[in-house]
């Protein structure tokens, strides 16, 4: 069975994760409110539409106690719709030996929540996330959005670009090779290998070559190949890198009374597909 700890879960879901901050950074999301009680998560985006997506509590990182609280402990008595996904690592943690999906508590180290978070995407398949305010100092809660809404366009070369050259600017990814693999997984599209350096993503839109250093670490990008017939190959745009996580608006998490709405089954999480199950 192949090794399964925290880091591989976290590359398997950094590039993926950046790209759909990304995403929702363009939105331009502001005005969040979260309603525990109806597992939901509330905002306003660039066009002043009000939107309503489904929200799912992973857990708090809190820098004045130094520490990372799993949602599944429940200290506040959340209904289990809003703390299912949570719950959900750490059987998944019990399973295959993640301690940092098992234990109640971490020390905050500054990296800590957004490993944490890019691994839960992986196990989850839910990859836009959300951190808020609770209204009790500095004190974070880490949110899963769900919605079709949210959801990605489709795996252009551009966007390709966008993921890797934020790969070069040096964040996301301890193994690039991994991450672009799960990235091409779960955008539905094909990563092939040239050689032992490069390796070929076909995308909508055409394909993208990669390239990679002797420590498996992205290197840069070969020519971009259209799929358009008789148009010559043209070289790769170089986009600015994928923007850093937003900083959230102000929000208070709710402590509504425990509401027993059912919330919609967990989807098959990249982890299942790695390990063939």
């Amino acid at each position: 069975m192949p090794e399964v700890d925290l880091l591989t879960l976290a590359d398997a879901g950094a590039f993926v994760s950046r790209e759909h901050q990304a995403h929702l950074d363009a939105m331009g999301i502001r005005d969040v409110q979260v309603d525990a009680a109806a597992s939901t998560c509330t905002f306003t985006d660039a066009q002043g539409t009000r939107r309503t997506v489904r929200a799912h509590l992973i857990g708090t990182s809190s820098p004045t106690d130094g520490t990372w609280l799993w949602a599944w402990r429940n200290v506040n008595g959340f209904p289990q719709p809003f703390v299912r996904q949570s719950e959900r690592v750490r059987a998944l943690g019990e399973r295959y030996a993640v301690a940092e999906f098992t234990s109640a508590s971490l020390p905050l180290g500054e990296a800590l929540p957004q490993t944490l978070i890019d691994a839960v995407k992986a196990v989850t398949g839910v990859t836009a996330h959300r951190a808020v305010p609770t209204g009790n100092g500095e004190t974070r809660a880490w949110l899963l959005l769900d919605d079709p809404s949210l959801a990605l366009p489709a795996p252009t070369v551009a966007r390709a670009v966008g993921v890797v050259t934020s790969a070069l600017a040096g964040g996301g990814a301890t193994d690039h090779r991994r991450a672009l693999t799960a990235w091409a997984e779960q955008r539905g599209a094909t990563l092939s290998r040239v050689d032992d350096d490069v390796a070929e993503l076909a995308l909508t839109d055409g394909s993208l070559q990669v390239r990679f250093d002797g420590a498996g670490r992205i290197s840069g990008l070969g020519r971009r190949l259209r799929s358009t017939p008789g148009r010559t190959p043209s070289p790769a745009p170089q986009p600015p890198p994928i923007p850093p996580e937003p900083t959230p608006s102000p929000a208070a998490v709710d402590r509504a009374p425990v509401r027993a709405d059912p919330v919609a089954p967990p989807r098959r999480g990249l982890l299942q597909r790695l390990l063939g199950r």
